[in-house]
């Protein structure tokens, strides 16, 4: 089952046909797993883990961790790592098994009463590409190709999320449907997601939002899935957040140097009324605990 809000348009926005078409992908909720495989892990007094893995239909598959609290489980969320250069960690994160403690926030979802799926992005963890021995020249390489046919490596991270999405969907949902939330590259893909997939229903965004032109006056060297060609000329990430519809908590540490302030607030402004609650910390590009404290509220009812 999926939820709409009340009032929610049946036509397609203009400013998500827009991005759909930058990105050169169909309406989402068409990318559905081909074959899924689910391993149980094991469980412990609060949860069961299990390893959910998606095939999808550009032939690639999507190692996921799933924690489902025991008992009828009060919502479900996709929660998606960070970058930071550590191509070895993926979907751990979150999942409190490896990497930062404090970006365990799909673990304390879990605790606190979601079902919560963690995937790995293309390139981490499971799905390095082990082109090189350098992971960030393979990513760049592999960006690069798909700029060349057409495509872009965000695409192929909207596509992924949204195939986990679909699994989501028909598996045991709630009524009220998925949430998403993502710190840092995390953020970034949620964004995305959130924008141009209905079937979510909220979302967090930790450390992941900004501007191409606030990234190119500071010469920021941000991940190759930021660059979708044409983004900038079509307005920028705050045609991104005109997208988007569904309530979205904002986190941003002011002194974050990957995220400049004004390119922050140059989204934030973009947003339509009453969707975007904004939390401005003093810091830099961290998720404080009353930061994954608020993110649990937003997506987990009481």
């Amino acid at each position: 089952m999926t939820a709409r809000l009340p009032g929610a348009a049946s036509r397609v926005d203009p400013a998500r046909a827009r991005v759909l078409e930058l990105l050169g992908l169909p309406s989402l909720d068409s990318l559905r797993p081909t074959a899924v495989r689910v391993e149980p892990l094991g469980s412990d007094e609060a949860v069961e883990s299990s390893r959910v893995e998606l095939d999808t239909a550009d032939g690639d598959t999507i190692p996921c961790l799933l924690l489902t609290p025991h008992g009828r489980h009060r919502a479900d969320v996709i929660a998606v790592h960070q970058h930071a250069g550590d191509f070895a960690v993926g979907k751990r994160e979150p999942a409190g098994r490896a990497g930062d403690p404090s970006l365990a926030y799909g673990a304390t979802l879990a605790a606190a009463g979601a079902r919560v799926i963690m995937p790995d992005l293309l390139g981490f963890e499971e799905r390095r590409r082990a082109w090189t021995d350098e992971p960030a020249a393979d990513e760049r390489l592999d960006a690069l190709f798909r700029v060349a046919n057409g495509s872009s490596l965000q695409a192929k991270h909207t596509s992924d999320i949204a195939t986990v999405t679909s699994w989501m969907t028909e598996t045991n949902p709630t009524e009220a449907g998925p949430g998403i939330i993502g710190h840092s590259l995390g953020g970034q893909v949620a964004l995305f997601a959130l924008a141009l997939d209905s079937r979510l229903t909220s979302g967090v965004v930790s450390c992941g939002l900004g501007t191409l032109a606030s990234f190119e006056a500071a010469r920021i060297r941000h991940n190759p899935a930021w660059f979708v060609p044409g983004l900038t000329a079509a307005g920028d990430v705050a045609l991104i957040a005109a997208a988007v519809d569904r309530p979205l908590l904002v986190a941003s540490g002011t002194d974050d140097a990957l995220f400049p302030l004004d390119g922050v607030h140059h989204v934030l402004d973009a947003f339509r009324p009453d969707v975007v609650t904004a939390e401005l910390f003093p810091g830099g590009h961290t998720m404080p605990p009353h930061v994954t404290a608020a993110a649990v509220r937003h997506l987990v009812p009481a």
